[in-house]
């Protein structure tokens, strides 16, 4: 009773396939992947640290509460979580003033740009003024151009004794 099985020649490939569904399937590749300090420091420039009175940024403060703070960070950063999900829980925890630089909406828009407002605002004014400034110095010159009839009659009729004597 000897029976071949025709399944036998497959299995080492099937081992083979199945090996790699486990270990693809397993553990994600970013969670156990170390943190290199330039992206934790991308992400801690742009967090203010409360351990230093809203002073420096978490990069810079060696309180013990900013280590604490990096730490969580780099768990972070090592589950796959992005930039922007860090800074929106930090937010969501302790409020617009930890970040170093403000979300650009609501208040915080108009407070950004305002600079840029007044500046075009600044121009725009000096320029009316400008224009109105040399509009009125051309009323002050045709006024002051403008020839007397008396002086006018005179210089016509020197004109034609000039003619005369010609």
């Amino acid at each position: 009773m000897n029976k071949k099985v025709p399944y036998k020649k497959y299995i080492p490939v099937m081992v083979f396939f199945l090996l790699i569904l486990v270990l693809l399937s397993g553990v994600s590749t970013s969670y156990g992947r170390e943190i290199t300090r330039m992206e934790l420091e991308e992400v801690t420039d742009l967090i203010m640290s409360p351990g230093c009175n809203y002073t420096y940024t978490l990069t810079n403060c060696p309180s013990a509460q900013a280590e604490q703070m990096r730490e969580l960070i780099k768990d972070r950063l090592r589950k796959g979580e992005s930039k922007e999900e860090i800074l929106s829980y930090f937010e969501k925890v302790y409020g617009t003033k930890i970040l170093a630089q403000p979300s650009k909406k609501g208040f915080y828009f108009v407070a950004w740009w305002f600079p840029y407002f007044l500046m075009l605002d600044i121009f725009i004014v000096v320029g009316i003024f400008l224009f109105l400034w040399r509009k009125r110095n051309y009323k002050k010159e045709e006024t002051d151009t403008a020839v007397n009839p008396d002086m006018e009659t005179l210089l016509e009729d020197e004109v034609r004794k000039f003619k005369e004597r010609e």
